[in-house]
């Protein structure tokens, strides 16, 4: 069996092609069953955020072939289009990645938090649709005790680090003051909440939260003392707005470019700003022809983040070292699956040969008592284990060495245990 990890992130394609690749949480449990029943997967898992999207699978194949297959089918993409982005990780690389998007080293935002809860989500998602089995289940669990440990024993964590956090830093770089500017948040979900708590934080007191559910907007404003409306109503918010923050889950833009130029003409030339975090993105890019009005996305943050990631250098070295311990412990457990058919071939060859033996002595055997002839068996058997003990703790060791395949391949060749090996990893 092997580990497979397909995917894209910030550091290989802009936010106009990864939201082109996100996979809607609605549709992740039937692209799982999919993955599964009609492209060969044994077990799957998609991780989609705002800055990554990214399968991980169990195959006994080492290509690519049925994920890269269903990734273009399901988004509409020819795969040569989408392919100079994509990354494919085999193995020891897949599980590494796994492990270093988890500790948060990984992120646009280092050492941010949130990653960690939608490693855990993914996992839910694959366990719920059943495709999350022996080796999505155990590096997964892995992954999410490798970004505890990150943020328990290392300060790659330190402080409140998220894209959040980088948009009202860039507001604030924007304008010297906001306690004086009015902000328009467009969702109601985790990100917008902590997108209010730090612009309060901040001094910006005056503010508006509109989602689809304006029961939610009204939730979130109220613990803020802020405002509440329906998206529907957005249009004439806009008129009065300094800074627009979105981050909402709408498969279209929330804000077109025609929203932009009926508000700019009842602003008498004041500017807007507008940053765009979520992915697929809320605003329409083409409102940045619009004159006054200046729009920042998602990528636009690496400004923002990029001395943060330099302050936290040394706790990169530090998690990426627990990373590699956690490797370590992982790779033992999974490099000891191929050995596991040998080792049950070899046991049911050694119980095979203790009940010929029994069958070929029986006559010789016949003026036994039942006692004495289930002595005999335990004798054979308990003999048996002691001759294997040896051989198959070396198979073990085996299956962890760099040359392990062909290695474990030439015992099964000694032993003559081909058939049977190949009879159990088909059933």
């Amino acid at each position: 069996m092997h580990l497979l990890t397909l995917g894209l992130n910030h550091n290989t394609a802009p936010v106009e092609v990864r939201e082109r690749l996100a996979f809607a949480e609605g549709d992740q449990p039937d692209s799982l069953r999919r993955l599964r029943e009609n492209y060969g997967l044994a077990e799957a898992a998609i991780l989609s955020t705002c800055n990554r999207s990214e399968i991980y699978a169990a195959s006994e194949e080492t290509h690519f072939d049925g994920v890269q297959a269903y990734l273009s089918e399901h988004h509409a993409l020819e795969l040569v289009h989408i392919e100079p982005c994509l990354y494919r990780h085999t193995d020891a690389e897949a599980a590494t990645h796994l492990f270093r998007v988890a500790s948060g080293i990984d992120s646009l935002v280092i050492g941010e938090s949130q990653i960690l809860k939608q490693v855990r989500e993914a996992l839910e998602m694959s366990q719920s649709t059943g495709s999350a089995r022996l080796v999505i289940n155990e590096v997964f669990q892995r992954a999410l005790h490798v970004g505890k440990r990150a943020r328990s024993e290392t300060d790659i964590g330190r402080g409140r680090l998220s894209v959040a956090t980088a948009a009202v830093e860039l507001a604030g770089q924007i304008f010297d003051r906001l306690e004086d500017r009015r902000a328009l948040l467009l969702g109601a979900g985790e990100m917008m909440e902590l997108t209010a708590q730090y612009l309060v934080e901040a001094n910006l007191t005056q503010f508006t939260v509109a989602n689809r559910t304006v029961e939610r907007a009204q939730d979130l404003a109220s613990r803020f003392d802020g405002d509440a409306l329906s998206l529907d109503d957005l249009e004439h918010r806009l008129t009065d707005a300094d800074i627009v923050i979105a981050s909402t889950a709408a498969p279209d833009f929330v804000i077109t470019e025609s929203a932009v130029r009926s508000a700019m003409s009842g602003r008498r030339g004041r500017p807007l700003f507008l940053i765009d975090i979520a992915v697929p993105r809320d605003i329409d890019p083409a409102i940045r022809d619009v004159d006054n009005v200046f729009l920042f996305d998602i990528d636009d943050l690496e400004s923002v983040v990029a001395a943060n990631r330099s302050e936290r250098e040394d706790e990169i070295l530090r998690v990426q070292s627990i990373v590699d311990e956690e490797l370590n412990e992982f790779l033992h457990w999974f490099n000891s699956l191929s050995a596991a058919p040998l080792i049950k071939a070899l046991r049911q060859r050694a119980a095979d040969l203790q009940g010929d033996e029994l069958g070929r002595w029986q006559g010789k055997l016949a003026h036994l008592s039942e006692d004495d002839r289930k002595l005999v068996e335990t004798i054979l058997r308990g003999y048996a284990n002691k001759l294997l003990h040896q051989p198959l703790l070396q198979i073990r060791n085996l299956a962890n060495r760099e040359d392990g395949y062909v290695r474990l391949d030439t015992v099964r060749r000694l032993f003559h245990l081909d058939d049977t090996v190949d009879d159990e990893e088909t059933s």
